[in-house]
């Protein structure tokens, strides 16, 4: 999921004069509410969310920005755009000056991880002082959206990133599989795995892991537990053949599979 699939040039405005807090506010709960709909939420409804939200300390984070947000049921997709005052608005914010620009994130009550995500990709551009400056140089909401994507995903932006992955996870308590799995997963070329240690569930279970722990009883059982992140365009064929590692177990009993979609990614492990 990407930042750019959620700010549209619809959502974003260019105000003359001077405002008040609870004005901006406003502002931004209408322009929600044009964009998703008055069957979905109203502007009061809106509006409250955003009051609770600076009831518990403004969002005016200083250097003329804000950045006000909360979270609504009975929607799917983020609502993310700016606001932008040339002749200020006052928002109380931690540096007692006015601001400038106010970029709002309205998010699905289930999506808190992307909404921190975000929260943290908006204030990462706003704290670089050209990119403010390059989006108040702009005269309409179009150019302010591509100046701030800029910003936002650099023109060379990893491959990595733009790219669909998907982690997997496979506990092995067969030391033969364990090592058929790893022959599979290195044949894979673009691919991170890490393998760690793991304890088999029966040596903590029962007076075993009472008497264990007074007896000094080692453990005997094998346990691995394989993490790998894998292009999806590869998982289909992965997944088949770890299918058939385990369709060969007595009952299906040794090996665990877990796969799911990744929604953000950066990095790489070493080989």
């Amino acid at each position: 999921m990407d930042i750019s699939d959620h700010i549209k040039a619809e959502l974003i405005e260019i105000k003359s004069g001077h405002y008040t807090k609870d004005e901006v506010l406003t502002d931004i709960a209408k322009l929600v509410v044009r964009h998703i709909g008055e069957d979905r939420h109203s502007v009061h409804e809106v509006l409250r969310k955003l009051r609770e939200r600076e009831e518990l300390g403004s969002t005016g984070f200083g250097n003329n920005i804000a950045i006000p947000h909360c979270a609504l049921p009975n929607i799917d997709e983020f609502v993310i755009g700016f606001m932008m005052y040339p002749d200020g608005a006052d928002f109380e914010s931690l540096d007692d000056k006015q601001i400038k620009l106010a970029a709002f994130i309205i998010a699905p009550e289930k999506k808190r991880d992307m909404h921190l995500r975000f929260l943290s990709e908006i204030s990462g551009v706003f704290r670089q002082p050209k990119a403010v400056e390059d989006m108040f140089s702009q005269l309409n909401s179009v150019a302010v959206r591509e100046i701030f994507l800029k910003y936002a995903i650099p023109v060379l932006k990893d491959k990595k990133q733009k790219e669909e992955y998907v982690q997997v996870r496979i506990f092995c308590q067969n030391e033969k599989k364990f090592f058929e799995i790893i022959k599979i997963i290195s044949g894979i070329k673009d691919r991170d795995v890490s393998v760690i240690e793991g304890t088999d569930f029966s040596q903590y279970s029962g007076s075993r892991y009472f008497l264990g722990r007074l007896f000094g009883e080692k453990k005997t059982k094998f346990n691995k537990i394989i993490f790998a992140v894998l292009p999806s365009e590869q998982a289909n064929d992965f997944v088949r053949k770890i299918n058939h590692v385990i369709s060969s177990l007595p009952e299906r009993k040794g090996v665990l599979l877990i796969m799911q979609k990744i929604e953000y990614i950066n990095g790489y492990l070493r080989d």
